[in-house]
């Protein structure tokens, strides 16, 4: 359900507040009918639900003796939807408005709002306050149009252990002496309902008997509008800043496997969490905060989390693992025998999560339930949770943890589990697994994590197992059939140029393997091509912060570097699929197989004509005159080398061309406002017409067109380029751009505006 926006709550004031002028005023002096108002209100309340300032003023319209009619009122009632749980302050203005009296509402209004404390009953903010107010409400009994739902309301109450059992024979008795006998044979027969140890015998049942529950769509209602917005103050109280005990009003009579926060037995010299409400509160009385009931709630509450992350307490952690030992070990069991598995699992899971999130140490009775529970996972169920949880492992030997954690979770997703997502699923995985196993390796020279298992081996060698691993792993996701969705390409890219920012001297620079980088750059997507030069980038400027360049072999600086040079033969230098620079590697095309690409062009068509239009027209003119034949197949700029270019690279080259027509529409409208513009000399201004011909913009080409008088003569080769990859930037692919910035000495000299 979404959340009121500031208009429809504005909206709903303002109609309160008119409410509360007609309730004042007299049916024949209003502009308007009352009904424009109520609806909006009814229909607000019924959506979203009424705040607490918005109950409290119209409970104050409905308590009192108003113009408004029966209807409207009773209407009004029915829709009192309290947001949250219902404060003290509107339970005692409602039992100041019942009896008899001038300024007392009708009775049928009365009746109503008795029928809504009764369903409101368990959403008080204070249960005691009608206990406290047991003797005003006991008073009013003499009213007997008010008379059955007051007697529910008080035999609720009455079950409240602190409520003398005596009462109930008061009550009969005060009943008796109004000398009302076909009332008492009512009550009776309404305390019968809830104490059957009554007996009333053959005493026909009068309409004074326990009336119809409320009905139990309203109650739905009311729950939805109350889990609402619980959900949204559960989410804002989650955030990492939040130091207040989560409540989760409406939600608590749903069952829930994990509790709330409630502290019981608590000394006068103690402090309980739910008396925390900032930092400094947490801080000041961290070591007086008294433990809750139930440690389990620390699974989801952040507070609790908090207090045990600052002050941790081996008792506590091990009462958690106690009950997670017990419960999980059913899971497991029930997985093995195929029975459906204990409730709240998925709650369960995702509360482990959290906690592990929060505390990023995963309990070792989780990491136990996963080396059981992980081969029996159908590799759906509960995914993100029992991955997340799998990317928490601590660091420990590679080969143990590959063979109990890791290749059953592989093997679930990708075998088992047979939805869109799981080569992302498994790729985001790695990804927090790096950054974990790479922080406690950096971190393994300090104290180690509770309950952790001792290292086997050296931290820095299991991480650079896990990587090895990982890398094997993406590489055959990305060359498996069919293709792997767009979403898993995302995923690497994102999962390579986070591994570029975790080097240090524990664990060097990884770059990603040599058939990887090309499978990703040759995907047919620009945004493909774009985020593997911003990779590129990345790593570039990685290994130039110099901190660790020393400790690199010099087989992953040699390696790095063609990628560097294969990349900007490929889009810039026209040396596509060529090793003779050093370090290049050709993209890994070997010599052969480019020869029969080669070869293979020349059974293409001819190249389009490469004319050049004529000088005689108007600017902008597209009468184009012959120059030379058309190209052979074979022409000076079609060949292998140049077809990766940007003019001539299928994912570049429309975008290429348009943006060479842009600077050609500039110069014409330059030289067009030239033209209109009054001469400073008697002879009119002379101005060349000639465009590039349709096709690749080529070096060629462009000294062609300058030769013969074109619109842009002072255009050179680089400069075209420049300009594509500006308007490859404006159009949101900004890697090449930035790969050049970082690569090509001349454009580094420079300073490409809008790089870095």
């Amino acid at each position: 359900m979404p959340a009121p926006t500031h208009d429809t709550n504005t909206d709903a004031n303002r109609a309160i507040e008119a409410l509360t002028v007609a309730s004042k005023t007299a049916a024949k002096h209003r502009k308007d009918k009352v009904s424009t108002v109520v609806d909006p209100i009814c229909n607000y309340a019924y959506q979203n639900g009424l705040d607490r300032q918005q109950l409290e003023d119209i409970v104050d319209v409905v308590t009192r003796k108003t113009d408004l009619d029966q209807t409207t009122c009773t209407n009004l009632v029915k829709n009192l939807y309290p947001r949250q749980s219902v404060s003290p302050q509107v339970v005692i203005r409602i039992v100041t408005g019942l009896g008899q009296g001038q300024t007392k509402p009708s009775l049928a209004t009365q009746n109503a709002l008795l029928k809504w404390l009764i369903a409101v009953l368990d959403v008080l903010e204070d249960p005691s306050v009608l206990s406290k107010l047991y003797g005003v409400l006991f008073n009013q009994l003499d009213v007997l149009g008010t008379r059955t739902p007051l007697c529910h309301l008080l035999s609720l109450i009455t079950r409240r252990k602190h409520v003398r059992p005596f009462r109930i024979q008061q009550l009969l008795e005060m009943v008796h002496l109004t000398g009302h006998d076909a009332a008492l044979v009512g009550l009776l027969h309404v305390f019968k309902d809830y104490y059957p140890d009554i007996i009333i015998g053959n005493a026909a049942k009068s309409r004074a008997s326990l009336p119809a529950p409320s009905h139990d769509e309203w109650r739905q209602r009311l729950q939805a509008i109350q889990e609402a917005d619980a959900d949204r103050a559960e989410q804002l109280l989650s955030q990492p800043g939040g130091f207040k005990v989560v409540r989760r009003g409406a939600k608590r009579t749903k069952a829930s496997i994990v509790p709330d926060v409630h502290t019981s037995h608590a000394g006068p010299s103690s402090v309980t969490l739910e008396e925390i409400d900032n930092a400094d509160g947490l801080v000041k009385n961290l070591d007086k905060i008294e433990l809750p009931n139930q440690v389990l709630a620390a699974l989801k509450d952040p507070l609790f989390q908090k207090y045990l992350i600052l002050n941790p307490s081996d008792a506590a952690l091990r009462r958690i693992e106690l009950w997670l030992e017990s419960y999980l070990r059913e899971v497991v069991d029930a997985a093995a025998n195929g029975t459906p598995t204990p409730p709240h699992l998925s709650e369960l899971l995702q509360g482990l999560l959290t906690y592990t999130q929060a505390t990023k140490t995963l309990l070792s009775t989780a990491q136990v339930f996963l080396k059981s529970y992980l081969p029996l996972w159908n590799g759906d169920r509960d995914s993100d949770a029992i991955l997340g949880l799998v990317a928490y492992c601590p660091i420990q030997n590679f080969q143990a943890f590959r063979k109990s954690i890791l290749e059953p979770a592989e093997q679930a997703v990708i075998s088992k589990s047979g939805t869109d997502d799981d080569y992302t699923r498994i790729i985001t995985l790695y990804t927090q697994l790096t950054i974990n196993w790479n922080l406690a390796a950096n971190s393994s020279n300090g104290p180690s994590p509770p309950r952790s298992p001792p290292l086997d081996g050296d931290a820095a060698q299991n991480f650079a197992l896990l990587t090895s691993h990982i890398h094997a792993s993406i590489l055959s996701l990305l060359v498996a059939y069919p293709p792997p969705p767009t979403t898993a390409i995302t995923s690497t890219l994102h999962h390579y140029t986070t591994l570029a920012s975790l080097s240090s001297t524990t664990t060097p620079l990884a770059i990603p393997p040599s058939h990887t980088l090309y499978t990703l750059l040759f995907q047919p997507s620009l945004a493909t091509l774009s985020a593997t030069c911003s990779l590129l980038a990345t790593y570039k400027r990685a290994f130039e912060s110099g901190q660790h360049a020393a400790t690199l072999p010099r087989e992953t600086t040699n390696a790095f570097n063609g990628y560097l040079m294969d990349v900007a033969n490929l889009l810039w230098r026209n040396r596509a699929l060529t090793s003779h620079d050093p370090n290049a590697l050709a993209c890994l095309c070997t010599p052969p197989l480019a020869a029969r690409l080669n070869a293979y062009l020349t059974t293409l068509p001819p190249v389009p004509s490469t004319a050049l239009p004529g000088n005689a027209g108007p600017v902008g003119s597209s009468n184009y005159v012959a120059e030379e034949a058309a190209a052979t197949g074979t022409g000076p700029e079609y060949t292998l080398a140049a077809l990766f270019g940007l003019p001539f690279n299928g994912l570049t080259a429309a975008m290429a061309l348009a943006a060479f027509r842009r600077v050609e529409d500039e110069a014409a409208a330059a030289k067009a406002a030239q033209a209109s513009s009054p001469p400073l000399q008697h002879h009119p201004p002379s101005y060349a017409a000639v465009r590039h011909p349709p096709g690749p913009v080529t070096q060629r080409s462009l000294h062609r067109v300058a030769k013969a008088g074109g619109l842009v003569p002072e255009l050179g080769w680089k400069a075209y380029r420049v300009e594509v990859l500006r308007w490859l930037v404006a159009r949101g692919a900004k890697g090449m751009r930035d790969f050049m910035f970082v690569t090509m000495k001349d454009l580094m000299r420079e300073g490409l505006p809008g790089a870095g």
